[in-house]
Parts: C-alpha cells; structure tokens; sequence
C-alpha cells in the first residue's frame, strides 16, 4: 500500500473511531432548518429573526428570498415597495402611489427590464424600467440579440429567425402529416441557412435527415441531398459513401495472415458541427460502438438503460470507422424502420453512412412525444479465401441498425449489440460426400450380409429395417466426424488462425450426429428385443433317460443347479466388453487435460465436438485395452460360463433364430465316448429343417400324446439332449469350422450341407462360448457407438461434458435395468426358472 493511501486510510479510521466515541453527528443527518458546522461537527439552527434560512448545499446560512445581507450572520427583508437590486446586496423603491385606498407599486412591462444600478454601479434611489433596443428582446432580465425583431418587409420570421419570403413560398409544400409544424420550420430555418454556408445549420440539417430516415420527400429535410438541381453548399456534410470504378469497396478488407481482430471506431457528429472519434470501448455503454471483435467469434449482449440517461449524451448523429494503427475507414450502415422495412436508398448515392440512437419528435394530432430508438445494432462479418493470395483472407462488413418505438408508460429500452459471422467453407461438406459416400457403400453392404445371413437363420424380411438402420447412423457419424477433424487438421496453422465451421456446415454436422443417434437408437431397441425373445434351454444331464413311450417326465424346475445357471446366464446378460462406467470418468479426465488446447479453438460447437469425440474414442480404445490386457493375463470372464456347466452337469442352449443356436456343453462325464470336447463343448448349431419341424411339434400344445405326459419344456430339453447324445432316427450331425471372413464378420458365407443334416460350427482356438452373440458381450460395437452417438449429441446440445457424460451413465443404466428386466422376464417365461428362489 502507498504511504499517502495508508495516510488516508489511517485519518478515517481516527475519524469514525472519533465520531463513535464523542457522539458526534454526520452531514446528512440535519433536520430541514439546520445546517451542518463542519467545524464542530454538528447540526445547528439558523440565527432567529435575522431573515436567514438554510443554504442549499446544507452547510451554512443565507438570507431568505427578498432579503439582503446587512452584516456577518444577519440579513433584512425588503419592503414590499422595494426589489432586491441585481448584485442582491441592497433594497430598491419602486414607484408607488395610492389608488383606492390601496398602495400600488410599478411593475415593468413585458418588453421592458429592471435597472436597479446606475452606470458607475451604485444602487438607484428608485427602480427604473428601461425597454431594449430593436433587434433585442428581454430575456432573464438582459436585453438579448433579436434577429427575427429587426427582419425587413420582404422578410418573414420563422422559429426566430428571418428567412426570405420567397425562400419560403418557393419551397416545396410538405403535405405529410408525419412532422409537427414546429420542427418542419426548424428543418426550413437550417435549409435556409445551410445555402448560406453556415456550417452549424447544415449539421443540424444532416442530423434530421439521418434521424428522419433519409426521406424522400422533396419538401422533407433530405431536400438539398436528393435535388441535383440545387447547388450543394460548401458546408454540406457527406450522408453516404460514394465509390467509383476505380475505388475499392470500403466494406470489403484485406485480413493479412494471423489477424485476428477488427476495430470499430465511432465518430460522433456534435451539435455544434465537431467530430469525434471514440476509440476506447470505456467511454461507451458495451451494447454501442467501439469494439473490438475477435474474428469468428459470435458475440451478442443486452443492455437496459432509462431514457433519461440516454438523452443527454446520445442525441447525436453516429458513423462507424475501422481503425487500424494508420488507417482510419469510414463504413455503410443499413438502416432497418420501425415498420421493418429498409430505408432504400432511391436517389441517394452510395450507401449511408450515418445512424443515430435515439430521437424524440412530437405528435402532429396530440400533445405527444413519440420516442424511436436504436433497438439492435447488427454487425455481419463475411469472410471469403483471397483467391489471389492464398494466405490471406478478404472480409465483407456491414452493419445493420434496427429501431423500435419506445411504449409510453416504459421509461426503459433494451438495446441489442450483436455480431455474427458467415465463414468460408471449410471443405466439410466435400468431405461428408466423400466419407458419406465410401462408408454408405460398405456399411450398406456389411448389413446387407448380415441380414442375407439372419434370414438363413430363420429370421424375418422386416430384420432389414435394423440393420440398415445401424448402418447408416455409422456412416453419418463418422463422415461427420472424420470430415470436421479433417478440416480442422487443415486449417489450423494455414492462415495463421483457426475460422470456425460456416453456419451451412454447422447446421449439416448437427444433422448427421442428430440422425445418427435416431437410427443407431433404432437398432440398439430392435437388439434387446431380439435378445429377449430367444429360446433358453437348461439340460441336466444327470436327469437323462432316453425317451421311452412309458418314461414319465418329471419336471425339475427348481434344482438349484439349474436355478444357479440360470442366475449366471441372466448376470452374463448385460455384461459389456468395455463398460461405460470406465469410458465417461477416463473421456472427462482427457478432456480436462486437452483444455489448454481448446483456447486456441474456434467457439465453434462442430469443432468442440469433434475433439470431444477425439476425447471420448481415445479413451475408450484405452479402456479396450486394457481389459484386453487383464483377460490375457486373468483370463476371459467368458470362460466361467463354460466352467460352471461343466461344475454343475448342465448344458445350454441358446435358439437366437428359428435355425440357429448356441450350445455350450456341461456334461462331466468324460467315459462316454459321445461327450462333445474341445472346440465343440462351445459351438455354434444350424439346425435342420427336420430338426426344427420336430421342435415345433413339441413345443405346440395340443399335437400328439407326447405333451400330455409331462410338461411341454422339460420334454423339448430331453428332445435336445437325445440330439446331443445321440442322433434321432434319421437325422444326423456334422462338425465344421468356420472360415477366417465369417469370423472377422460374424456372417455364415458359405453354405452347409443341405438335407437333413445340422451343422456344429466351431472357431479354433477359440475358447469363448459363442452364445455371448445373444447378449450385450456380442454386440459391443453397436452399443459403445451408441454410447459415444450419445456422449456427442449431448455434448453438442449443451456445450457441458459433464453433463455429456452424466447423461451417457443414466442412458446406460436405464438401458440395462430394461434389459434385465425383460431378459428374467423371458428366461422365466422359457425355462419355468424363477430367479427370485
């Protein structure tokens, strides 16, 4: 702290300490007839009886009206014959005499003043009335200059002053009844005298133009600008830009590599015919000009502000400049009515130059003052690539002043300062006809494969919804993702500033993100429905007996093996290869390390998203990783399954289309030489048409005498396990691996034997149970690109990655309590298992 503000500070704490223990009063706290003493600190009265009052800053005594200073604290009232002198320091008589019993004292006339002082300054022993000379009238008691009181015969007075008759009479007639009397005369009186040079009234003339909107009429106060006839004074002041052939266009400027601000200076045309230029942004409230903006930067603030404040110091005309360290540019404004129409510019010439803020002018039908204000100063900035230097950039400006009318019973008016960009392209929507092109193809094709392969499974035509559907919302998401990190890869460091995206390539990439999380959210749906309508089967080997036609069928729904298996299965539902639960919290922490990076980004919401989605991929093949890391080290969760139906003498299996099932083979007892091992004790079942013909007669209540023995499930579980143990009359089995495409694919390309025959498909080497394709372990793709279509469409909404990633979590776990429920719901339907014992 400077020693002279610790001084300072240290006198006033002596002073409060010093008031709280004297009791000592402060300015302030007076009452209406006393006056503050500065000296002892106190309130005290005015002397009584010596005609004096309290002064009007409160801190002393003067005398009362009509009264005069006698000495030190005292004054004296004037008679009632007698006026105060004009320096207020004795009494003059007046002329007085008696009429009627009552005195009668003299008053001066209107066109008279006082005198009270001679020429050498002392007091006159009686008040005299002197009349001002011609060409002066009284005003304040001083004779003042009168030009309207001396005009000649050929001239007439208007708003004080004299103007030639045939000045006058020659004029356009104003018939509009849009202009109150009195301020059409003031427009004819700085006419007048604008063709006379007289620079002040050609200001005041140039403003009423600009206030009145640039007018037409002929007879309005645009008249000595719109008539080419009319010899334009030399004082004149310039209303619009006119440019020639040869004259760059002012609103078009050249952006030198790494220039990334634009100034906007604000010249203020006074009533007194000076300009201004207004440099600094402090002088101004922040919705006005001057500015400073950050090219590519949208930028939009309110302000509410009383109308008395505005009146003083914005009742003048205004012009934009662009100001540069050695250049100063004057810039066209485009006007905008109350009535939302543009001010055409008809005959003027060139663009405007001049707005204003605010401007009062009076009712012509009523006693009114109607109030019109600038509502929104608009500032559009477009930018265009130099096509002949490829490291610059070439800015169009223009600026739009949009009024209202003020309400009358409002004292208060809300103005709008708004920026807006339109940015060149930046090629994203080149690169989306690309990426969108290659990846449609191929994605289309891969569904189309898949669904060629569902309906080999036994599945339905409407399956082609789906996949299709899951198709395409990748291709929209990545074309959108990987043109906009293309383009942003492209234009950072190329200008020496990073543009945002265009408003056209915005709009696109919010298109293809929103449409992606429809479609993908479709497939998603159709995927946990398709899971939770499929086939379970629990066999419990040590329960076998080959079907005889007199073996009663018992059914053994609550062992608590199959009860143990079947809680298993339903854990094993919704089991993700890489969790959300790990992505979001990883996605946040990367995200919060970039944001160093994101200063030098546009505010641009595509390229946000894009390094958000950078963020979120990232941490995402990291968390993949990393389990993968753990598996091979740990080993797979997948393999538990196989573990435990082997633990507890069950097999499973699993129909995921009327063809197709997965099996995983639990019996422990190895002496039998048909017990499936190896490769086999997890593999995949296409099923013959016999097979599933067989299938569907058992499991129809009401064919045959075969349900009517025992219940229908535990029937079909010994019909399965018979085709395991050994083949039925007539049909028979064959072991196949799969090839190395349908694997990568997950689709059966090549055709099984026809006939009767079911295939045992198997992958080599390959350990993991291939019914983990009928819940969510198998379709991690589809649901991690959900949860990152997601994570973006979120984030782009609201521009918050917690929020994002809040949302991704809820999404996520509503999705599995779903999926859980309608998954038990199933099991319990088509195993009789009930989870609850």
């Amino acid at each position: 702290m400077k020693p002279r503000s610790l001084k300072k500070s240290l006198l006033l704490l002596f002073i409060l300490f010093f008031i709280g223990v004297k009791g000592l009063e402060l300015p302030g706290s007076c009452k209406t007839s006393q006056y503050y003493d500065s000296g002892v600190m106190m309130c005290q009265s005015c002397p009584a009886n010596v005609s004096m009052v309290v002064s009007q800053d409160g801190f002393s005594c003067t005398c009362e009206e009509h009264s005069v200073p006698v000495s030190i604290g005292r004054c004296r009232p004037c008679n009632a014959t007698e006026v105060v002198s004009v320096d207020g320091r004795s009494c003059v008589p007046r002329r007085c005499q008696a009429s009627s019993g009552k005195l009668v004292c003299r008053k001066c006339p209107v066109d008279y003043i006082t005198v009270t002082h001679g020429l050498d300054g002392s007091p006159l022993k009686e008040m005299q009335c002197v009349k001002c000379a011609r060409g002066y009238r009284p005003y304040n008691n001083v004779c003042v200059r009168c030009e309207s009181c001396v005009c000649a015969q050929q001239e007439i007075v208007v708003r004080g002053r004299c103007l030639p008759k045939r000045y006058v009479n020659d004029r356009p007639k104003y018939d509009e009844t849009k202009m109150h009397p009195n301020e059409l005369l003031d427009i004819v009186k700085h006419e007048y005298f604008c063709t006379k040079n007289d620079l002040l009234a050609c200001r005041h003339l140039a403003s009423e133009c600009v206030r009145r909107f640039y007018s037409l009429d002929l007879a309005g106060p645009c008249r000595l600008w719109i008539q080419p006839k009319i010899p334009q004074p030399k004082g004149l002041a310039k209303l619009s830009i006119e440019t020639t052939l040869n004259e760059k266009d002012p609103t078009e400027i050249d952006l030198a590599r790494g220039m990334n601000k634009l100034n906007l200076a604000l010249g203020v045309f006074t009533s007194e015919g000076r300009l201004e230029i207004l440099r600094d942004p402090d002088l101004t409230p922040p919705c006005f000009l001057p500015l400073s903006i950050n090219i590519g930067k949208d930028y939009s603030i309110d302000c509410r502000m009383n109308i008395s404040q505005l009146q003083p110091s914005f009742n003048e005309t205004l012009s934009p400049f662009l100001y540069t360290e050695n250049d100063l540019k004057v810039l066209p404004v485009l006007l905008r009515q109350t009535n939302g129409q543009y001010v055409q510019r008809g005959t003027w010439p060139g663009k405007f130059r001049r707005y204003f803020i605010i401007h009062n002018s009076l009712s012509f039908t009523s006693n009114m003052t109607n109030t019109i204000y600038l509502r929104t100063l608009l500032i559009r900035l477009r930018i265009e690539r130099n096509k002949l230097k490829s490291t610059s950039l070439q800015l169009h400006i223009s600026i739009e002043a949009q009024y209202a009318g003020k309400s009358p019973l409002s004292q208060s008016i809300t103005t709008t300062l708004r920026v807006e960009h339109d940015m060149p392209s930046a090629g994203v929507l080149r690169g989306l006809e690309i990426w969108g092109g290659v990846l449609g193809a191929l994605l289309s094709l891969y569904a189309v494969a898949q669904w060629r392969g569902n309906l080999r499974r036994g599945g339905l035509h409407f399956t082609i919804v789906p996949y299709m559907a899951g198709a395409i919302a990748d291709a929209l998401y990545f074309a959108a993702w990987f043109s906009t990190l293309h383009a942003l890869a492209a234009e950072a460091g190329a200008l020496g500033l990073t543009l945002p995206l265009s408003r056209s390539e915005e709009y696109m990439i919010r298109a293809f993100v929103y449409s992606a999380v429809g479609l993908k959210a479709l497939k998603v749906a159709w995927i946990n429905w398709n899971q939770c309508r499929c086939d379970i089967f629990f066999m419990d080997w040590s329960e076998y007996n080959p079907p005889m036609k007199d073996t009663p069928v018992i059914d053994k729904s609550d062992n608590w093996r199959t009860s143990t298996l079947a809680r298993e299965w339903s854990r094993l539902q919704t089991k993700r290869r890489t969790s959300p639960a790990y992505t979001v919290p990883l996605t946040l922490i990367i995200v919060y390390l970039m944001r160093p990076w994101h200063g030098y980004l546009p505010q641009n919401q595509g390229y946000k998203w894009a390094v958000g989605t950078l963020a979120w991929w990232s941490a995402y093949v990291i968390v993949t990783a990393l389990r993968w890391l753990m598996d091979r080290v740990l080993g797979a969760p997948t393999a538990a399954l196989a573990r435990l139906c082997t633990g507890l003498g069950l097999s499973l299996l699993v129909f995921q289309e009327e063809y197709y099932a997965h099996y995983v083979h639990g019996r422990n007892d190895d002496s039998d030489a048909r017990s499936l091992a190896g490769p086999l004790a997890a593999c995949r079942v296409v099923c013959a048409p016999q097979l599933r013909v067989v299938y569907k007669q058992l499991s129809t209540p009401g064919l045959g005498g075969l349900v009517e023995k025992g219940p229908r499930k535990v029937l079909l579980s010994k019909f399965l396990a018979a085709f395991f143990e050994r083949a039925l009359d007539g049909l028979s089995w064959v072991a196949s691996e799969r090839t190395v495409l349908e694997r990568l694919l997950d689709v059966e390309l090549v055709a099984r034997e026809p006939g009767n025959t079911s295939a045992l498909l198997y992958d080599p080497g390959d350990g993991a149970p291939s019914c983990f394709n009928v819940t969510w372990w198998g379709e991690e793709w589809s649901l991690g690109s959900f949860d990152a279509m997601i994570y973006g469409y979120v984030f782009m909404t609201t521009g918050d990655t917690l929020v994002a990633g809040l949302v991704t979590l809820v999404a996520w776990q509503i999705m599995k309590l779903l999926r859980s429920s309608f998954g038990n719901k199933n099991q319990r339907e088509k195993t009789d298992v009930d989870l609850k014992l």
